[in-house]
């Protein structure tokens, strides 16, 4: 709807001075794009996280030992990383169609906020995810 009334009926004048416009809405076009690619990459680390526990659960050398919690978490964590993935990929398209209208009516402002929460959302999963790695070594050398 945006996008079907851009740029249609402009003469050449018109067209040189919208040239910066159109690297300004590719330039957002691309940032989606890495957002989309970010998010894609979350779901799939999740993807594997919780196939990584079905794969121990049918091996049933964890399934009965005090370890039994750290693949239930295994799950929980996998399916939390999806979930984390389809968000991103939610509000990268909630913020790609606010900056385009901001593009088009000149009031573009850099929102901050956003990605300062996901770096801070970011630090502490890489955390999470380091203990997470780090007690796995543990458990498997225990179980082994």
């Amino acid at each position: 709807m945006i996008f079907s009334k851009r740029h249609k009926h402009l003469t050449k004048e018109e067209t040189q001075s919208h040239i910066g416009d159109r690297r300004t809405h590719l330039a957002n076009e691309r940032t989606f794009l890495a957002w989309i690619r970010t998010a894609i990459s979350i779901m799939a680390f999740g993807f594997v996280v919780e196939k990584f526990s079905l794969f121990l659960w049918i091996d049933k050398k964890l399934a009965n030992t005090r370890f039994a919690s750290a693949l239930e978490l295994s799950n929980l964590f996998g399916v939390f990383f999806i979930g984390l993935g389809i968000l991103i990929s939610i509000l990268a398209m909630v913020r790609f169609v606010k900056v385009e209208k901001e593009i088009e009516t000149n009031t573009f402002k850099p929102p901050i906020v956003l990605d300062i929460m996901c770096g801070i959302i970011f630090l502490i999963l890489s955390i999470l995810v380091f203990y997470y790695v780090f007690n796995w070594h543990n458990i498997l050398l225990v179980a082994l």
